[in-house]
């Protein structure tokens, strides 16, 4: 009977191990798991900060906020913005300074995998007003009628509605010098659409104005931005929530326009 009771004691100590080990073995795991996921996590931040801390620029030279062409004949220049727009920041102006041989500049949005090689407008998810033509290209490189042709002088403006960040499709919206043309809903994908700018001739020369990243709002959601007119040296409360539903048309030429802070803006728009 001792021998048997001892034997049964055994058999209890081996299934009691047994059970330890399996316990630590799952914490074993358990912990590996949430290692890997953690490594993972932190990878994927850094990927995405380094997409929004390095702009990217082919066949164009810049120095500050100019933008000029640097690219052998017939070779597109494409410049992509370092930070996607926000809710905060959600939109950012192109004066042409130099119009160039052509004038084919291109301004608008892409995605953070759009390819240097072809201007904005062209790549899928991109959108983008050209400048030569008055067209507006989105996600092909066959365009539609849009606005007025544009020149050395004239601001070209690009934005998104703040509404549509938490319910895409993007509401794209864009100007000329101040006054809205129209917009189109654009697919919104992480971590968001960059503003660019594509230039594509001998002479052209564009200064480019992004919206300081991150920006406060005022209780009537109002955005700091820089004034243009003093090379935005100063911030100032501009209100960019107006509707973009007229796709097609010039929507506002013929409104009136109101001064604020160096902006030039349609009534309507606050």
């Amino acid at each position: 009977m001792d021998d048997l009771n001892l034997h049964f004691r055994f058999l209890n100590w081996r299934r009691r191990i047994r059970e330890i080990r399996e316990v630590r073995e799952g914490r074993d795991r358990d912990r590996d798991r949430d290692r890997d996921r953690d490594r993972d996590r932190d990878r994927d931040r850094d990927r995405d900060r380094g997409l929004r801390c390095q702009e990217r620029a082919r066949h164009i030279l810049v120095d500050g906020d100019t933008l000029s062409y640097r690219g052998p004949s017939g070779e597109v220049g494409c410049y992509v913005a370092p930070r996607p727009l926000t809710r905060d920041s959600n939109y950012f102006e192109v004066s042409i300074v130099d119009s160039g041989v052509r004038g084919t500049i291109a301004v608008g949005l892409v995605p953070h995998c759009h390819s240097l090689e072809h201007p904005p407008g062209w790549g899928p998810g991109s959108v983008a007003y050209h400048a030569d033509d008055g067209k507006l290209y989105s996600g092909r490189a066959k365009g539609r009628q849009f606005g007025s042709k544009c020149s050395s002088g004239d601001r070209i403006g690009c934005g998104v509605e703040r509404g549509s960040f938490g319910a895409p499709p993007a509401q794209v919206f864009f100007t000329k010098n101040g006054q809205r043309v129209g917009g189109l809903g654009v697919p919104l994908s992480p971590p968001g659409l960059f503003p660019a700018v594509g230039l594509h001739s001998l002479g052209e020369e564009v200064r480019l104005h992004l919206p300081p990243p991150g920006p406060p709002e005022d209780e009537g959601g109002a955005m700091l931005v820089d004034s243009l007119e003093e090379e935005w040296g100063r911030l100032h409360d501009v209100r960019l929530c107006g509707s973009v539903s007229n796709p097609g048309g010039l929507g506002g030429q013929g409104a009136g326009r109101e001064k604020k802070g160096g902006w030039s803006l349609p009534r309507d728009w606050g």
